[in-house]
Protein backbone atom coordinates (compact mmCIF):
# COMPACT_ATOMS: atom_id res chain seq x y z
CA UNK A 1 0.00 0.00 0.00
CA UNK A 2 2.18 2.95 -1.42
CA UNK A 3 1.93 6.39 0.23
CA UNK A 4 2.95 9.37 -1.84
CA UNK A 5 3.16 12.60 -0.70
CA UNK A 6 4.75 15.38 -3.38
CA UNK A 7 5.40 18.79 -2.41
CA UNK A 8 6.53 21.63 -4.67
CA UNK A 9 6.87 25.39 -5.02
CA UNK A 10 5.21 24.97 -7.60
CA UNK A 11 2.29 26.73 -7.88
CA UNK A 12 -0.95 24.42 -7.94
CA UNK A 13 -1.91 25.77 -11.45
CA UNK A 14 1.32 24.19 -13.00
CA UNK A 15 0.81 21.00 -11.64
CA UNK A 16 -1.53 19.64 -13.82
CA UNK A 17 -4.49 18.27 -13.19
CA UNK A 18 -3.81 14.65 -14.07
CA UNK A 19 -0.22 14.40 -12.68
CA UNK A 20 -1.59 12.10 -9.48
CA UNK A 21 -2.79 9.62 -12.04
CA UNK A 22 0.32 9.51 -13.98
CA UNK A 23 2.72 8.80 -11.21
CA UNK A 24 0.04 6.25 -9.83
CA UNK A 25 0.21 4.43 -12.61
CA UNK A 26 4.23 4.89 -13.27
CA UNK A 27 4.59 3.46 -9.60
CA UNK A 28 2.12 0.76 -9.86
CA UNK A 29 3.99 -0.59 -12.80
CA UNK A 30 7.63 0.07 -11.14
CA UNK A 31 6.87 -0.93 -7.70
CA UNK A 32 4.16 -3.90 -9.07
CA UNK A 33 1.43 -2.75 -7.13
CA UNK A 34 -2.10 -2.96 -7.39
CA UNK A 35 -3.07 1.20 -8.89
CA UNK A 36 -6.36 0.78 -6.33
CA UNK A 37 -3.66 0.54 -3.64
CA UNK A 38 -1.59 3.73 -4.14
CA UNK A 39 -2.18 6.80 -2.30
CA UNK A 40 -1.13 10.25 -3.82
CA UNK A 41 -1.34 13.71 -1.86
CA UNK A 42 0.36 16.74 -3.97
CA UNK A 43 0.81 19.68 -2.53
CA UNK A 44 1.87 22.59 -4.50
CA UNK A 45 2.69 25.72 -3.34
CA UNK A 46 4.62 25.41 -0.16
CA UNK A 47 7.40 27.44 0.60
CA UNK A 48 10.39 25.00 0.00
CA UNK A 49 14.02 26.37 -0.10
CA UNK A 50 16.50 23.99 -1.58
CA UNK A 51 20.62 24.73 -2.13
CA UNK A 52 19.62 27.70 -0.91
CA UNK A 53 17.59 29.11 -3.47
CA UNK A 54 13.83 28.88 -4.20
CA UNK A 55 14.04 27.80 -7.66
CA UNK A 56 11.52 25.05 -9.03
CA UNK A 57 11.81 21.76 -6.64
CA UNK A 58 9.90 18.75 -6.14
CA UNK A 59 10.51 16.87 -2.66
CA UNK A 60 8.64 13.39 -2.98
CA UNK A 61 8.75 10.57 -0.12
CA UNK A 62 7.22 7.03 -1.04
CA UNK A 63 6.26 5.17 2.09
CA UNK A 64 5.52 0.97 1.05
CA UNK A 65 5.15 -2.46 2.48
CA UNK A 66 7.80 -3.75 0.69
CA UNK A 67 8.48 -3.21 -3.12
CA UNK A 68 11.46 -0.75 -1.40
CA UNK A 69 15.12 -2.42 -2.08
CA UNK A 70 18.40 -0.68 -3.09
CA UNK A 71 18.28 -1.76 -7.05
CA UNK A 72 14.33 -0.93 -7.23
CA UNK A 73 14.66 2.65 -6.07
CA UNK A 74 17.28 2.96 -8.45
CA UNK A 75 14.39 2.30 -11.05
CA UNK A 76 11.74 4.26 -9.08
CA UNK A 77 14.07 7.49 -8.71
CA UNK A 78 14.79 7.55 -12.44
CA UNK A 79 11.48 6.96 -13.46
CA UNK A 80 10.07 9.60 -11.72
CA UNK A 81 12.36 11.94 -11.99
CA UNK A 82 11.85 11.78 -15.66
CA UNK A 83 8.28 12.33 -15.08
CA UNK A 84 8.73 15.19 -13.41
CA UNK A 85 11.40 16.31 -15.61
CA UNK A 86 8.65 16.04 -18.40
CA UNK A 87 5.67 17.02 -16.44
CA UNK A 88 6.54 19.93 -14.20
CA UNK A 89 9.79 21.21 -15.74
CA UNK A 90 11.87 20.85 -12.97
CA UNK A 91 15.60 19.86 -13.51
CA UNK A 92 16.55 16.42 -12.28
CA UNK A 93 19.18 18.04 -9.29
CA UNK A 94 15.53 19.27 -7.74
CA UNK A 95 13.74 16.01 -7.85
CA UNK A 96 14.24 14.71 -4.52
CA UNK A 97 12.93 11.42 -3.40
CA UNK A 98 12.99 10.08 0.21
CA UNK A 99 11.65 5.91 0.71
CA UNK A 100 10.35 4.45 3.63
CA UNK A 101 9.71 0.64 4.18
CA UNK A 102 7.01 -0.43 6.51
CA UNK A 103 6.34 -2.78 8.33
CA UNK A 104 2.83 -4.02 7.90
CA UNK A 105 1.95 -3.80 11.81
CA UNK A 106 2.26 0.04 11.47
CA UNK A 107 -0.01 0.35 8.36
CA UNK A 108 -3.91 0.57 9.64
CA UNK A 109 -6.15 0.51 6.54
CA UNK A 110 -10.14 -0.52 6.53
CA UNK A 111 -10.34 -0.85 10.26
CA UNK A 112 -7.56 -2.98 11.23
CA UNK A 113 -3.68 -3.02 10.26
CA UNK A 114 -2.30 -4.58 7.06
CA UNK A 115 -0.29 -7.67 9.17
CA UNK A 116 -3.80 -8.59 11.10
CA UNK A 117 -5.84 -8.39 8.04
CA UNK A 118 -3.44 -10.71 5.91
CA UNK A 119 -4.12 -13.69 9.42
Amino acid sequence: MPMVRVATNLPDKDVPANFEERLTDLLADSMNKPRTRIAVEIQAGQRILHGGVRNPVVIIKIESIGALEPESNIRHTQRVTQLCQEVLHVPKDKVVISYFDLAPTNVGFGGTTVAAAAV
